[in-house]
């Protein structure tokens, strides 16, 4: 090749371009290139480890929620558990309860005491801001008047009960009446004048007739059906101590058949994750056998 050059027959590329030139350009074009950084091995520092003390002590935490479940699960399963226990001793409540209301449904009517036919006489009844009532019952006299209560702007509000002035419902007992029922007697008679006298306070407020030829009977009739007496409107304070009584266990046991849902729902709920509770401990369980665990 030096004699070549010699003589200037040096031959060219088949670019036209000298090889000299293109290979100087070459190592010019590789040198000016950015060159890849060789990868440098780091130790793991303290924030890594850090981060994997969180993520297992996180880990431990779900195992142990999860291992609740499984217990809670499998014990549901169990033919005597928890849950059945409390539905069996709802279900003696919901017994003794049933017994109740078939006790108060064949309870038998109380003692009665039917009160003469006496004339209620000289009955008076006034209208007006202050309404008042009076009237004679044998020879009581009773009188009743309304207390006027005013609204923030001075005017009257609606009316409330009459207050009791003057006469003793116990007068009106016959001396033969049974002594175990004149208490609850002479209670009922000073219910029931009230009832009287409120009727006809209203009466004569709406401009109505006053009733004619009411008597001491009228105020309290033998109730058949508990053995009370009825107001003047046939309301049986008795019969009324029994619909609460029959309210009160009906609800009860509502109550108590409610509570027995719930415990059953809780009881099939608990079994029914179990499955799921089983893989997501396989999958805790494999997650911190790649931290190490």
């Amino acid at each position: 090749m030096v004699w070549r050059r010699l003589l200037g027959k040096e031959p060219k590329s088949p670019t036209g371009r000298d090889e000299v030139t293109v290979a100087e350009g070459a190592r010019t074009a590789t040198r000016g290139a950015p060159q890849p950084r060789p990868a440098i091995s780091r130790p793991s520092g303290p924030r890594d480890e850090a981060a994997r003390e969180r993520r297992r002590r996180e880990l431990l935490r779900r195992r142990d929620a999860v291992l609740f479940d499984i217990e809670q699960g499998e014990l549901a399963l169990r033919p005597e558990n928890p849950w059945q226990a409390r539905i069996d001793l709802l279900g003696d409540a919901l017994a003794t309860i049933d017994v109740d209301r078939e006790a108060l449904a064949r309870r038998p009517p109380g003692p009665t005491f039917p009160l003469p036919p006496v004339p209620i006489t000289e009955i008076e009844a006034t209208a007006g801001d202050q309404a008042a009532v009076r009237f004679t019952v044998g020879g009581e006299r009773f009188a009743f008047g309304e207390e006027v209560d005013w609204d923030e702007r001075g005017g009257a509000v609606v009316r409330g009960d009459l207050r009791h002035q003057e006469g003793d419902a116990s007068r009106l007992i016959p001396p033969e009446a049974p002594a175990d029922l004149r208490d609850a007697l002479a209670q009922h008679l000073t219910d029931s004048l009230a009832v009287f006298a409120t009727d006809l306070r209203d009466r004569a407020l709406a401009s109505e007739q006053l009733p004619a030829a009411p008597t001491l009977a009228d105020l309290a009739r033998p109730c058949l059906e508990c053995g009370g007496w009825g107001d003047w409107h046939g309301r049986c304070s008795a019969c009324t101590r029994r619909d609460l009584e029959r309210q009160g266990l009906n609800a009860e046991a509502a109550r108590l058949e409610a509570e027995q849902s719930r415990e059953a729902e809780e009881r099939h709920r608990w079994a029914e994750r179990l499955p799921v509770a089983h893989r997501r401990l396989a999958d805790i369980e494999a997650d911190l056998a790649a931290l190490g665990e």
